[in-house]
């Protein structure tokens, strides 16, 4: 399909769009990616970190064009792909991760909404208009069926995008990936998407290029006392039956700040403080690594509870008390290299890839947050007795 637009964007230069990809962008649902950070709350610690969900889809949209050409794809399969690449975003809720765990107690996830949107809303009939599928478009976003992979997958585009654009947006110096590279030696095998060794270098660049980002930008410890406090502010909201999905799926980040500074109580005092960044501070930490596999998994299981203990030993209110928990995401270690004909586990042939997975297991902390006022009651406070 011939492009009838060009759209500038400080990543990728000129992204070609044709009719249909300009039709999908005026549907109210990729319009309300506009209103939607692409990192939460992560402009609190970066400044400029006020990218939206909207660019980083066009960003995956245009590598995904990159993508089709590589693999010589017919229209058939290329349009649908940069549909997927367009769309795998579209049901992203307000801050973007920040509310996965909330999306997750209501039975939901970011996936799935996008995929509900595909198949059950305006953009289903644009899809249909133009002959495109809409069953396989959601299945391409939720990484099924071979090109599927490459919008979800251990190296997929969208982390490819994500990676160089919240680098560039951070001010950091961490998101020179090699791009081209990687994509050139893409391809895929078995009914998965592997890279041929001759990327391997490209490929370990990518993997210190995540390291760093994780480590400096996406678990910055002040992004995420912020963001445990946006948290537990709508988890209150939720539990009080005053948030519920059918509501909540459509809201952007506008519209919570003004349900939060609306609502009265906690919820709005939580807001004040982020709005006044009077946020909590870090009173005690201790490694992942040090708790054990066994300990994590009750941490996980049980941490309201663990909170709620912290709260009544030290007399203090319930939500003041935070417990930080970042969990491992390390599926970029099980990327597969295609070395002679033989597919092996990117840990197999990188000394490089075995030790960052090793160093991001060390660098994971479990922290409990407070009000700075609170310093007095909890500078005795032991975290790993009260875990274990």
């Amino acid at each position: 399909m011939k492009a009838v637009k060009i759209i500038r964007d400080p990543i990728h230069g000129n992204i070609r769009l044709n009719q249909l990809e300009l039709d999908l962008l005026d549907t109210p649902q990729m319009q309300r990616l506009r209103r939607i950070k692409q990192n939460g709350l992560c402009h609190i610690v970066y400044p400029a970190m006020h990218s939206s969900r909207f660019e980083h889809s066009l960003g995956v949209l245009h590598l995904a064009s990159v993508m089709s050409d590589h693999l010589s794809l017919r229209e058939g399969e290329s349009l649908p792909l940069r549909v997927a690449a367009l769309l795998h975003d579209v049901g992203h809720c307000a801050f973007s991760h920040t509310t996965d765990e909330l999306l997750s107690e209501m039975g939901h996830t970011h996936e799935k909404i996008s995929c509900d949107v595909i198949r059950n809303s305006e953009v289903t009939h644009i899809l249909e208009k133009y002959d495109v599928r809409p069953s396989l478009v959601a299945d391409f976003v939720s990484g099924k069926r071979e090109l599927g992979k490459i919008i979800s997958s251990e190296i997929d585009l969208d982390r490819m995008d994500y990676l160089v654009r919240d680098s560039y947006y951070a001010g950091v110096a961490y998101g020179v990936i090699d791009v081209e590279r990687i994509i050139s030696g893409m391809r895929i095998k078995n009914r998965r998407l592997v890279v041929d060794y001759s990327s391997l270098e490209a490929v370990e660049l990518l993997l210190i290029s995540r390291n760093m980002m994780y480590e400096t930008v996406y678990r910055h410890h002040t992004k995420r006392i912020a963001e445990f406090m946006l948290r537990h502010a709508l988890a209150y909201a939720y539990e009080s039956g005053e948030l519920l999905f059918e509501k909540f799926r459509y809201m952007d980040d506008v519209d919570v700040i003004s349900l939060l500074r609306c609502f009265g109580g906690y919820p709005t005092d939580i807001i004040s403080r982020l709005d006044e960044r009077r946020l909590f501070k870090t009173f005690s930490s201790v490694k992942a690594s040090d708790l054990g596999s066994r300990v994590i998994r009750k941490l996980r299981k049980d941490h309201l509870k663990i909170e709620g203990e912290i709260g009544t030993d030290f007399n203090i209110e319930k939500g003041y008390v935070l417990l930080d928990y970042p969990e491992e995401k390390s599926s970029e270690f099980k990327i597969k290299i295609d070395v002679d004909g033989e597919l092996k586990s990117i840990k197999e042939v990188s000394y490089l890839a075995r030790s960052l997975e090793r160093s991001e297991k060390e660098k994971i902390m479990v922290s409990l947050h407070a009000p700075q006022e609170m310093g007095k009651k909890l500078k005795e406070v032991k975290l790993k007795d009260h875990i274990n």
